[in-house]
């Protein structure tokens, strides 16, 4: 057996590997995100090697090619098509109160060598849209600048607010700044325009997804501020669920490393201000 004929296989898999756990840092592991993308990235391998056998991926011949896709296909089918459940939020935050249960969420934090007051004007200033590769990823997704200024229009809560150039938030204390928005799942007609928090919490029709995320601002003893922002996801009736499960599951990626470049970025703002 020649061990040289599979050191390009071989580096091929650790490039993947060093690649996902990069990924790891921007999109936390999600089970059912990673392995629909790893099947479909299992699907195009196997499609091209029905072509032409990718033997150097040690698929070696159109059979193996065929259980490579198909068992790709399978994959990315259980992924996205897996039971969605309901969590029960066990935090201690302000946003409890508005979307207490949910069926996805999202977390990031960061630390960043500046004040609350600091880092709060770096977000008052920085548009997601703004920033080269979130507009990218923004545009993939299918949400131009357009419809993130049709949002932050619509979205006029009565409550005391905190803006930035995409978004209104509700300030819930201090520390603790909210967001939230009816997104449309099975419904035929477009969200209604949630203006307050009560109308938000009392919400509760079929056919769409609550949505609520904030922005956490923890003053540390070093002079740094824990920054942390969490997104959650309700749908309100299961089939709700089971349609905007498949969105989220295949977005996931872009929506996690979309927050984690919008909190560096915040970052670099914030201490750059702070050095001046």
């Amino acid at each position: 057996m020649d061990y040289k004929t599979y050191i390009p296989g071989a580096v091929c898999i650790l490039f993947a590997l060093v690649i996902m756990f990069r990924l790891l840092h921007y999109a936390p592991f999600y089970a059912p995100s990673y392995f629909f993308w790893i099947g479909a990235i299992l699907v195009l391998v196997g499609i091209i090697s029905l072509v032409k056998p990718l033997a150097f991926l040690f698929v070696f011949d159109r059979k193996i090619a065929m259980i490579v896709c198909c068992g790709g296909i399978l994959m990315s089918i259980l992924s996205i098509y897996w039971p969605v459940s309901v969590h029960h939020s066990q935090t201690n935050l302000k946003l409890d109160a508005l979307l207490p249960d949910y069926s996805f969420n999202e977390y990031h934090d960061i630390r960043i060598n500046a004040s609350p007051e600091e880092v709060k004007h770096a977000l008052q200033t920085t548009g997601v849209g703004d920033i080269p590769a979130v507009h990218l990823l923004l545009k993939i997704r299918g949400i131009g600048d357009k419809d993130l200024n049709h949002k932050v229009a619509d979205n006029k809560p009565a409550q005391k607010t905190f803006s930035t150039p995409d978004f209104n938030f509700f300030i819930a204390d201090s520390t603790e700044f909210i967001s939230v928005m009816i997104l449309r799942a099975s419904a035929k007609t477009p969200p209604p325009e949630v203006t307050t928090a009560e109308q938000f919490m009392a919400f509760n029709e079929p056919g769409y997804v609550k949505v609520a995320f904030n922005f956490r601002f923890i003053s540390l003893d070093n002079g740094q501020t824990q920054v942390s922002t969490e997104t959650r996801n309700y749908a309100m009736t299961n089939e709700d669920g089971r349609i905007f499960g498949r969105y989220w599951r295949i977005i996931y990626p872009g929506s996690a490393i979309i927050r984690r470049l919008w909190l560096d970025t915040l970052a670099e703002k914030a201490e750059k201000g702070h050095r001046q």
